[in-house]
């Protein structure tokens, strides 16, 4: 497995400061080829308190469906790269449940999607978030890199 600390910043609408905490996302991709493979990570926040939200938002995306609870935070995508240097800030959001979607994507396609569920609190959190390839994904072919980094500053193909 291989981790890489994504931090993001931008402050959810509508909350007051006291209201409001960092979380810091540590994205766990099932393998260093397949973090090679993705270009960028898009991470979006759902406000569902309920039990076992995201399953059923996991489940929602990659089958293409739409109703999915109201979404707090929607950031731009995270170059893997920025994440692998642990370049963006902390996302900054309202206090309570919500659920992280986190999807790697391969151009215009979702290649590797993972969520996880988070009760933000005042002291702040860090969240774990661990991709996977979602049902009949192709894998893509693999890089000649042995690490991200060595693919991140451009060492090999």
């Amino acid at each position: 497995m291989v981790a890489v600390v994504a931090a993001l910043g931008l402050l959810a609408t509508g909350c007051a400061k006291e209201q409001e905490a960092n979380v810091r996302l540590d994205v766990v991709f099932p393998s260093t080829a397949m973090a090679i493979a993705s270009d960028d990570v898009k991470f979006i926040v759902y406000d569902d308190p309920e039990p076992g939200a995201c399953q059923r938002i996991y489940l929602k995306h990659i089958t293409n469906q739409t109703d999915l609870p109201p979404v707090v935070l929607s950031p731009p995508a995270v170059p893997v790269c920025d994440l692998a240097f642990g370049r963006p800030d902390p996302l900054v959001l309202p206090l309570g449940k919500h659920s992280i979607l986190a999807i790697a994507t391969r151009g215009a396609d979702d290649l590797l999607v993972g969520c996880s569920d988070v009760a933000v609190s005042a002291e702040g959190n860090e969240v774990v978030v661990n991709l996977a390839l979602p049902s009949a994904t192709p894998v893509p072919a693999l890089s000649s890199c042995a690490t991200l980094r060595d693919f991140c500053d451009s060492r090999c193909q």
